[in-house]
Formats: structure tokens, sequence, C-alpha cells
């Protein structure tokens, strides 16, 4: 049962929000004052925080500025209610550590959904956009308009942070929706490669933030056993190819390549090696007891090596990579009869996806990687070919496809 706390000393909009809140699955407590809610705070530990301002007397923002001063309240959902309509008090409530604002008096559900959004906010660990889900080659057009046609690209928020896993054509929309929210201030990134194949790294060229003084573009991937990440980057801007050269770029880029793990504010960023032609990686985030997984382009052991103790050990490593993953992006680029035809090209087919998750009991799957000759109507299928094997096994885990602009919260 979710705990609301309501802190209102006026009694009539004490009585309005207890209504407004009215819901079976809310318990609410309420208090008449500051102090006694502060009180109440420290002894119930609600899930959320209800502080009603009184005009003009503004000590409910010198509550909430308290309360978020606490370490054990910075992160609890807080909404602030008043009747001063205006944006810039909106503003001033928000800068002091509220999640929302709600004006007085409260019209339908309008403070119960504020309540709501104020949870998930605070719940929410990583914030996962996606900007390209296709594999090999982009593919626009009506026939793709639902799963989208830009390749590999997803956004990855947690907290200011922002992390990219792969750079193909998708990264060019990401870039213009950063260079419009940092447009007043510099931004920096952190992009992880899994691999500098053309679909995951094509995209690269045109990433607006990377032309903006100012900016830092921090790049992640593995050393190539022939030339470094920063050679391969610049190769794909040679003058041949490109009109513009990576050292003609104006923010800073830093090349890392990985060895151990990545530590990036909360989040704890690791990596394994997959079996894919030339050298490709899996990425998996971890924070804050949330966990979420990046793995495409990869080709069970098994099948492409045969049944031997060496093989079963090397695929039950990659499984055990997404152990208990709250989200896995997983590669499903062909239907299993197309696999047969494929053997030997660095894909996975829908049975692989499906077994990876259940055999790494997570709880969301999304498809990934789709195959340039598959239409939305074949992606559907293949997304409800791996929901019935889910479900064949008794396993409880969602099942979606990936598709471009599509937001999850973990």
């Amino acid at each position: 049962m979710t705990k609301v706390l309501l802190i209102e000393e006026d009694a009539q909009a004490r009585a309005a929000a207890e209504s407004a809140l009215a819901a079976p699955d809310l318990t609410v407590k309420t208090a008449p004052d500051f102090q006694s809610g502060l009180d109440l705070l420290r002894v119930e530990k609600p899930t959320a925080l209800v502080i009603g301002v009184v005009v003009p007397d503004l000590r409910g923002y010198d509550l909430c500025q308290e309360i978020r001063r606490d370490p054990d309240f910075q992160h609890l959902p807080i909404v602030i209610c008043s009747a001063q309509p205006y944006p810039a008090d909106a503003r001033r409530a928000k800068e002091l550590g509220a999640d929302d604002y709600v004006v007085k008096p409260y019209a339908g559900q309008q403070l119960l959904d504020a309540v709501w959004n104020a949870i998930e906010l605070n719940s929410t660990v990583f914030r996962v956009k996606f900007w390209g889900t296709r594999g090999s080659i982009a593919t626009p057009g009506p026939e793709t308009v639902r799963y989208g046609g830009n390749t590999a690209c997803v956004e990855v928020r947690c907290g200011e942070d922002i992390i990219i896993f792969d750079c193909g054509t998708g990264i060019r929309e990401l870039g213009l929706e950063l260079a419009r929210e940092y447009a007043e201030k510099n931004l920096e990134v952190h992009l992880f490669v899994s691999h500098t194949h053309w679909d995951h790294i094509q995209g690269f060229p045109f990433f607006q933030p990377a032309y903006r003084p100012g900016n830092r573009v921090n790049i992640f991937s593995l050393h190539s056993p022939d030339r470094s990440l920063e050679k391969l980057f610049t190769g794909q801007m040679d003058g041949n190819y490109f009109p513009v050269t990576l050292d003609d770029l104006m923010a800073r880029l830093h090349f890392e390549e990985l060895v151990g793990d990545v530590q990036i504010g909360d989040v704890k960023i690791s990596h394994m090696h997959l079996n894919h032609p030339g050298l490709a990686l899996s990425f998996r985030m971890e924070s804050k007891g949330r966990s979420f997984v990046y793995m495409t382009d990869h080709e069970p052991y098994q099948k492409l090596l045969g049944e031997s103790a060496h093989t079963k050990k090397l695929d039950a490593e990659i499984d055990a990579f997404a152990k208990h993953a709250d989200l896995l992006i997983r590669e499903a680029q062909y239907t299993d009869e197309e696999y047969l035809v494929k053997k030997g090209w660095g894909h996975s087919s829908t049975s692989d996806a499906a077994s990876t998750a259940m055999n790494a009991d997570v709880k969301k799957l999304v498809l990934f990687h789709h195959d340039p000759m598959h239409d939305d109507q074949q992606v559907d299928a293949i997304v409800e070919s791996c929901r019935e094997k889910v479900s064949h096994h008794s396993k409880r885990i969602h099942v979606m496809g990936a598709a471009d602009k599509l937001t999850l919260r973990i």
C-alpha cells in the first residue's frame, strides 16, 4: 500500500486534498501544521509527501528545502500545492526540491496524478529511450514506420548523466534533441560503442553536439588489434568519405579503450565480449539496485560451433551477464527459419533472445536490431512468437519490440 503524508495548515484545503487523494491503493496521513508534519514524516516514512503552501505564508517552501537536506529524504517524492498559479512559483518550488507543483483548487485527478507522477519519477533509476532499433542498414519508409528505420542507438539517463549505446543513424535525431535541451549550457555525454561495424557508428558524423565548443563527448569501446579506437573514428571521417574530418569537430573528444568497469556518477558499467565477426561487446549498467543490459550482435556459441562442454560454458557466461536484469535489450535479428541459412553471420534468432531472457530470469525483454528485410507486421509476428516461447515455459517476462522514440523507465 502506498502511503502519502499530507501537510496542510488550511483546514478547508486539507479536506479538499484528502478528498482528491481518495483512492483504493493509497493511505493518507495528515498533519495540520509543519512541525507535527515533520515529526510524522520521521515516524511514518511515507512513500510521498504533499505540502500545502498558504499564501502569503511561504514556510512550506522552507519545509521542502529542509527535508531535501536530510539524507534520509533526498529521494522522497514531494508535491507542493499552492493557490499561486504563476509559472515562476512553480519553477521556484522545483528549484527548492519539489517534484511537482499543483495549483489549488484541485481540478479532477490533478493532485492524485501529480503524486503518482512524483512517485514514478523518484523510483526511476534509468530512463531508456530508443533512437535507432534497426540492424545492418537504415530502412525508412511506410513499412517500418511503427518500429522505425534508424540503426542502433539507445540513450540512457541516470540523474544528470547521459549515456549512449552505439551511434548508428539514430544518433542524429538524438543529437538534435540534446542540442535544443542544452542550448544554453555545455553538455557532456558518454558514448559506449558495442563495435564499429557501419550500422553502429554511421550516425556519429551527424551528431550535432560534437560540433559545439564547450561540449565533451567521451567515447568508450575496445582496442582493435590493428588500430586504436580514435583511428577507427578518424577513418570513417576521412576526406574520401566525408567532408568534415574528426579534427574539425569543436567539442572535446575523449577516447577510452576499455579494460575494466567504468564508473559514471552512481552508475557502474561493465562489459563482456560477444560472439560476432571482429570485436563486439555487451554492456551492463547497475545503480541503486537496478540493472540494464544492452546485448546486440551475438551468435550463440553452441549454434555456431556445436555442442561441447566449452561452448555450453561460453553460452552460460553470456546468460549470466544478464542475470536478474530489470531490462534486457537483446538482438533477435532472424526468425528461427532465417537463421538456418544465415548461420555464421554473427546474429541471433528469436529463440536465442528468449533463451537468454529465461536463463537470466530478467524482468523485461526488448527485442532489438530488427532485420532490414522485416516490415512492421513481421516484427509484430516475431515479438508474438517470442512471447509464446516465454509463456510456454511459464516464465513471467514482459516481451516487447524496440521502436524508435520508445521510452522505458527502470
